[in-house]
């Protein structure tokens, strides 16, 4: 446990990827346990950034709005995952119209809680989704976070995780429960234990440990 981040403060939106899935405990829940931080999860499964009128989880803007106006000290969130779906298969939107929703969404956050390091987390590379589609994502999402000032914990970019190699996609993410916990051989989107602590775990406290020097 970090002293520095210990008893702060930590509100977590996004999609799947940060709420659970099927499983209601994703990487922020282990981030806060580790590191002794309350945290709020807003998170839903099938959030979009972009506005998909067909998208189950509504859109992360929306579950910010709906927040609390009292600032924690530190916001993590993700994006992009249903997006990549919504652009490539969908035709719900494209790139661009996502961008202009993600520099509301950062710009909503910051005057929101002007006082709060706010931390942008990456998904791993996606074998469940098309390549060329996260890439353009990829390349907006990190020239909006760093215009804003948002931090980036980069799982994509950082660490190996990459579940178009079929031998991560079994060993580390899941669909279903097994025994009422998350199991293994998923589609490649939603990291299981292994692929969290692994993986996601070590880039985020990292990046929240950075952040809070600042």
């Amino acid at each position: 446990m970090d002293k520095g981040l210990a008893g702060r403060s930590v509100y977590a939106f996004g999609d799947s990827i940060v709420y659970g899935h099927v499983y209601p405990r994703g990487f922020a829940d282990l981030v806060a346990e580790q590191e002794g931080m309350p945290l709020t999860k807003f998170a839903r499964n099938g959030a979009t950034i972009g506005a998909d009128p067909h998208a189950s989880g509504g859109q992360i803007l929306a579950q910010i709005q709906e927040a609390t106006d009292t600032a924690p000290d530190f916001v993590l969130f993700d994006g992009g995952t249903n997006d990549a779906q919504s652009i490539f298969r969908d035709r719900a939107y494209d790139v661009a119209s996502y961008a202009e929703e993600l520099e509301k969404t950062l710009h909503t956050m910051k005057r929101k809680w002007p006082t709060a390091h706010i931390m942008y987390v990456t998904a791993h590379k996606l074998g469940s989704r098309d390549w060329d589609t996260q890439m353009a994502l990829r390349k907006v999402t990190l020239q909006a976070c760093r215009h804003w000032d948002v931090a980036i914990a980069d799982v994509f970019g950082e660490t190996t995780f990459d579940t178009r190699d079929d031998s991560q996609r079994a060993t580390y993410t899941f669909d279903d429960l097994v025994d009422g916990f998350p199991g293994t051989e998923g589609s490649g989107t939603h990291p299981n234990m292994a692929g969290i602590t692994t993986f996601y775990v070590p880039v985020v406290s990292a990046g929240l440990k950075q952040i809070s020097l600042r």
